[in-house]
């Protein structure tokens, strides 16, 4: 596990911004044109372009996300808070060398 990658800059606003511009990446669009509360489907975006954000978020955060994520948190708002709580108990578990579950 990478440690680095473990950030506690990661709040639920510093993900929300990262998958806020990856959508608009995907959409050709500026990121403040989402609606950081619109459920991902009128976004737009079928279920795979939301199973490649949450791949870019594993990687990005170095720990596996359940892949049906995005149906239980199906904006960008809700998604950024639940990663951020879930990268919270990552850094929390390796500051004490214990792997998470």
């Amino acid at each position: 596990m990478n440690a680095a990658n473990h950030n506690p800059a990661w709040s639920a606003e510093a993900l929300e911004d990262w998958l806020l511009a990856k959508i608009a990446q995907l959409k050709h669009t500026a990121p403040d044109s989402i609606d950081p509360d619109a459920p991902f489907a009128s976004l737009d975006l079928d279920s795979i372009h939301v199973m490649d954000l949450v791949v870019a978020l594993e990687e990005l955060l170095d720990f596996e996300i359940e892949s049906t994520i995005a149906w239980d948190y199906p904006t960008v708002r809700l998604l950024s808070a639940h990663i951020a709580t879930l990268a919270a108990q990552q850094s929390a578990a390796a500051a004490q060398g214990e792997r998470p579950c």
